[in-house]
C-alpha cells in the first residue's frame, strides 16, 4: 500500500474505534497500545511505517472489542 492509503485506512479505523466506544462495546484496555503511540491520522508528515503500525494497533483493539462482544453474546445464549 502507498503512504496515503495507509493514512486513509488509519483514519477509517479511527472512526470505527469511535463508533465502538460510543456504543459501549470497547473493552477498557483494548486501545491502550494505540493511545500510547503518538501517530494520529492527521499527522501527514509521519512515515508510512508509523501509520501502518498505528492502523494495526487500532485493528487489534477493534478485534479485541469484537471478540469480547461475541464471547458475551455466546455466554448469554
Amino acid at each position: 500500500m502507498r503512504h496515503d492509503e495507509w493514512m486513509n485506512l488509519h483514519a477509517l479505523l479511527r472512526e470505527i474505534r469511535t463508533y465502538i466506544e460510543h456504543r459501549g462495546d470497547a473493552s477498557p484496555d483494548a486501545f491502550a497500545a494505540y493511545d500510547y503511540q503518538d501517530t494520529r491520522p492527521m499527522h501527514l508528515h509521519r512515515q508510512k511505517t508509523e501509520h501502518k503500525r498505528a492502523a494495526r494497533l487500532l485493528l487489534w483493539g477493534i478485534v479485541q472489542s469484537i471478540e469480547t462482544e461475541s464471547n458475551f453474546a455466546v455466554a448469554h445464549r
